[in-house]
């Protein structure tokens, strides 16, 4: 098992992922970060129109992946203009 570290990206601020989460692939990491991204996309208004990122890092601090709060291929609507 693996852990993996979220952390969230603002604009030029980074919000370090203190405690992370165990994984036994990398692969997995995925499908969080994504779903992170959507979640945060419904709920937190504020970070729409922001360059906003859910950073994916394993534990020697390796960026694997990254996932925009939007979605280019899905419409940008919220749970409030829905």
């Amino acid at each position: 098992m693996h852990r993996f570290f979220f952390d969230l990206l603002v604009d030029n601020v980074v919000k370090i992922d203190p405690g992370g989460m165990v994984f036994e692939q990398a692969k997995a990491t995925v499908v969080v970060a994504d779903e992170m991204a959507r979640h945060l996309f419904v709920w937190r208004d504020d970070l729409r129109d922001r360059d906003a990122w859910i950073r994916v890092r394993d534990a020697g601090g390796r960026e694997i992946y990254r996932a925009a709060v939007w979605a280019e291929s899905e419409e940008k609507v919220g749970w409030d203009q829905a």
